[in-house]
C-alpha cells in the first residue's frame, strides 16, 4: 500500500501548545490515532476562538470536515508537550484544506501530520456556502 504524503504548505496561520493527556494513550503506550484527530480539532477550535469565531459561527456560517488524513512520523507519550502548527492550502470558493504539523515542544521532533478538508456550511439552509470574506482576510 502506498503511503499518504502530506506536504507542508507555505501559509502558516496559527500555532498552539498542547499536551498529551493520559486519555490520549492507546494500548501500546503511545499517542493514539484517534487522539491525533482530537488534537487537530482542539487546534482548529483555538484558531477560530482566537478570531472571535466558533466552528459554527463565522459571520453566521459554519464548517464541516469532509475528509481527514493522518501520517505518523514518531511516537509521543503522556505527558509530552507538543506544538501544533496550522497551515492552509487549496483555498477555493467554498472549501480549503487545513494542514496540522505536530512536533515535540522540546527538540522539535515531528510526531505527525494531518490534513482536514473544510467546507463552509450554511446550517440554516443545510448546504455548502462560500467562505466568508472575513475568514479569507485572515488567510492573506
Amino acid at each position: 500500500m502506498a503511503r499518504i504524503a502530506i506536504d507542508i504548505p507555505e501559509k502558516q496561520i496559527y500555532v498552539t501548545e498542547l499536551s498529551v493527556r493520559i486519555s490520549d494513550i492507546n494500548f501500546a503506550g503511545h499517542l493514539a490515532h484517534d487522539a491525533i484527530l482530537t488534537l487537530t480539532h482542539e487546534c482548529r477550535a483555538r484558531f477560530f476562538h482566537s478570531h472571535g469565531w466558533t466552528e459554527i459561527n463565522v459571520e453566521g456560517k459554519g464548517i464541516v470536515v469532509s475528509d481527514v488524513a493522518i501520517v505518523y512520523k514518531s511516537e509521543a507519550f503522556f505527558p509530552d508537550d507538543i506544538l501544533m502548527q496550522l497551515y492552509v492550502d487549496n483555498v477555493s470558493k467554498k472549501s480549503l484544506e487545513m494542514v496540522y504539523v505536530m512536533t515535540h515542544k522540546n527538540g522539535g521532533k515531528e510526531i505527525a501530520r494531518a490534513k482536514t478538508a473544510i467546507v463552509f456550511f450554511d446550517y440554516a439552509e443545510r448546504k455548502p456556502c462560500p467562505i466568508p470574506e472575513v475568514f479569507l482576510k485572515v488567510l492573506i
